[in-house]
């Protein structure tokens, strides 16, 4: 959707607000209170460069507005309508349906083709939830393929970005949306300071194939500051990250969510690692490719329900998380997910909900 909405409805301009110091003392309806004021000139953002509407659910009369009339970038603020219509027209508890197909016989737990895990665009595929899919396959009695696994993410059509959202192009909420996205392509380093053999122990999840990190970095002192900076990470190898620097012992352990470096590969190199580390066999490859029409169902893994999905995406305003459920409004209709698509379809949802008003 546009970055951009100048008429955007009044209610959800307010939200705003949120991030503003607003306590109970909300004074009279035309002024900022003192908190908000404060906190705004800590900030050094002017009251002119915000819009704050505070009306509760029961009244029309707002308790709080500031310039609520004015033109503003609502930002992440725009996440409301995605989750709203989201709820609309999906119901809070859709789910999205991640499949396992097989191309092939299975005599005595062996696989005679391929395996294809076909994405739905599930926003939450992560980790704990993949090896629970394995799981189940074990549980099938699968031990060995003899052909690939392949990964269909044909649900969506996007082109990924090719610049970040903003300077900062390794941080998780720069991914791009993907049909099949696995554990936010995404790498956690947590870092663990030892002081038995005073060194700064490193673990990394979750496991990719051929993956190389330090497993441990030298024990830093002073305040805990900016200790990423200390830690002088060299991630432009997405297969061989490097810290020439050191880890502040002040700081205790910390985890370090990284966006792999290498996006159009983290899948097959995830699917591989976990695989091969339940000791399973395969004979081929993991890549991406399609499902073919002669592929037989094994397995359905649903996902998390719609309304547990939307409750992370507004909390920590998780951009691709928002990004796959916008997509879903569209792929859900038979076609792959497109964007411009999807903002049809809500742009038709906004004149029926809100008649009259400027549309997002």
């Amino acid at each position: 959707m546009k970055n951009e909405y100048p008429g955007l409805h009044p209610f959800l301009r307010g939200w705003m607000g949120l991030g503003l110091a607003i306590s109970a003392t909300f004074g009279m309806a035309a002024d900022l209170p003192p908190a908000a004021l404060q906190a705004l000139r800590q900030a050094n953002v002017p009251p002119s460069a915000i819009s704050v509407q505070v009306t509760p659910l029961n009244s029309a009369t707002p308790r709080l507005a500031h310039r609520a009339q004015v033109p503003s970038n609502p930002a992440s603020v725009m996440k409301l309508i995605t989750t709203y219509a989201g709820l609309s027209l999906l119901g809070p508890d859709f789910t999205w349906r991640n499949r396992v197909y097989a191309d092939g016989p299975i005599k005595d737990g062996v696989l005679q083709g391929n395996l294809i895990l076909r994405g739905s665009g599930d926003p939450k595929l992560v980790i704990e939830r993949l090896q629970d899919l394995m799981a189940q396959l074990s549980a099938l009695g699968l031990r060995d393929i003899r052909g690939d696994i392949v990964l269909d993410r044909s649900v969506f059509e996007v082109t990924p970005r090719t610049e970040a959202f903003d300077d900062e192009p390794l941080r998780p909420y720069n991914v791009s949306p993907d049909g099949l996205l696995l554990n936010f392509k995404a790498l956690i380093y947590t870092f663990t300071p030892d002081a038995a053999t005073g060194q700064v122990n490193v673990r990394v999840e979750p496991p990719l194939a051929g993956f190389d990190a330090p497993r441990s970095v030298p024990m830093g002192n002073g305040p805990c500051q900016d200790w990423r900076s200390q830690l002088r990470a060299d991630f432009s190898q997405a297969q061989q990250v490097r810290f020439a620097g050191s880890y502040p012992a002040s700081c205790g352990e910390r985890p370090w969510p990284v966006a792999y470096a290498s996006p159009e590969v983290y899948g097959s190199k995830l699917i591989q690692a976990v695989w091969l580390a339940s000791g399973k066999q395969l004979g081929g490859q993991v890549r991406y490719g399609s499902l073919p029409a002669k592929a037989r169902l094994l397995l359905e893994a649903p996902s998390l329900p719609l309304a547990e999905v939307i409750a992370d995406i507004n909390k920590f305003s998780n951009n691709v998380m928002a990004q796959q459920l916008f997509l879903t409004l569209s792929s859900e209709l038979g076609a792959p997910g497109r964007f411009e698509a999807s903002r049809l379809r809500v742009l038709q949802w906004w004149h029926t909900q809100f008649p009259g008003q400027i549309e997002p």
